[in-house]
């Protein structure tokens, strides 16, 4: 695994930080919205010496962020060289916590000097870009909504790897289910381009294709979008109504036997905070096309909460993951002192 250094210039970390400090630990930073320490940095270790190394997180309430992902490089500290990386990300799902604490290991290498220890918390979603992206369409009736006749709903034309995977009309309307397509694959492609990958996932041109069409309802009648995302392992199924977060991709059904494909945006809560409704963005008619709407479950008319089904996007491990992150610790100022001589296991 290669990232990016994560020591962010102290500057950035004042400018983004929550100001929290927590007692009792070592090297606090912190980011946007995620607090990281080090409980229980080592004074000295051994050249060849398996390091164990606790990580404490206590995740702000209002970051939004609901997966998170852990970065460490081990680094030198005459010339800040990177000497050792590691990564905890859960097997690939992302820790959905709060707060806690996340264990490392890593091996010291054979050099000389004193070392110290960089961590950051990384988002596991893509959401941010599709986010900002969906946010970027006009909502004032200049793509309006058409189901019938409407080709692929899509408000451009829609390519991958050079090849035209879903034409827009000369009238440029839009469905749901299309202009979510639409934004998933733009969004996702305009990621791409800015930090260096060629592909979305590991997906071909023909892989494309049947992503559409699984999305689009033609080869899955239930889950639509929910399924493409997890069959095309781009991301996971959330089924936890309390993790979802802005940028989840929705397909739902009413009891009416309709259904929806939309982004998630916020839910409706009454004065218990039981959810009632979410907000979301999407294409509909009741907006005159791409726009904000709100709607209800209910057991007898409006929303199915059975399903209510949602995926997330995974972010690749890259560049991004310096740029996005949302908190940052180090030891510099603690710095582990190397012994010299064999390792105490070799005692034995």
């Amino acid at each position: 695994m290669v990232f990016r250094s994560l020591l962010k210039p102290l500057p950035v970390l004042l400018g983004l930080g929550i100001g929290a400090v927590l007692s009792g630990f070592l090297s606090v930073a912190s980011a946007s919205g995620v607090v990281l320490s080090f409980p229980d940095v080592p004074a000295e270790a051994m050249p060849e010496e398996e390091l164990s190394l606790s990580l404490a997180l206590v995740k702000a309430a209002t970051e939004s962020e609901q997966r998170l992902v852990f970065l460490l490089e081990m680094r030198r500290l005459q010339d800040d060289a990177v000497l050792a990386q590691a990564i905890q990300d859960n097997s690939g799902s992302g820790y959905a916590i709060s707060s806690g604490t996340v264990s490392f290991s890593l091996s010291v290498p054979a050099v000389e000097g004193p070392i110290y220890f960089v961590a950051q918390a990384v988002p596991w979603s893509l959401n941010r870009a599709v986010t900002a992206w969906y946010k970027t369409y006009p909502t004032d009736g200049t793509h309006p909504y058409l189901w019938s006749g409407g080709g692929y709903g899509v408000t451009q034309d829609v390519y991958y790897l050079g090849e035209l995977i879903a034409p827009t009309n000369a009238s440029r309307t839009t469905y749901c289910c299309g202009l979510t397509f639409e934004t998933c694959v733009l969004a996702y492609e305009d990621y791409n381009a800015s930090y260096g990958h060629a592909t979305i996932g590991t997906m071909s041109v023909d892989d494309m294709k049947s992503f559409r069409r699984i999305w689009y309802g033609v080869t899955d009648a239930e889950k639509l979008c929910a399924r493409a995302v997890t069959d095309y392992q781009l991301g996971e199924e959330i089924s936890d109504f309390e993790e979802m977060q802005e940028g989840d991709f929705v397909q739902f059904w009413r009891r009416s036997g309709s259904g929806h494909s939309v982004i998630f945006v916020d839910w409706v809560r009454n004065a218990t905070q039981e959810i009632t409704g979410f907000d979301y963005w999407s294409s509909q008619p009741s907006t005159d096309g791409i726009g904000c709407n709100t709607e209800f479950f209910g057991d007898s008319s409006g929303v199915n909460r059975e399903r209510f089904w949602a995926a997330r996007l995974r972010k690749p491990r890259d560049d991004a993951d310096a740029d996005w992150a949302l908190g940052q610790a180090d030891t510099r100022d603690q710095p582990t002192a190397l012994r010299s001589g064999s390792p105490a296991w070799r005692f034995y």
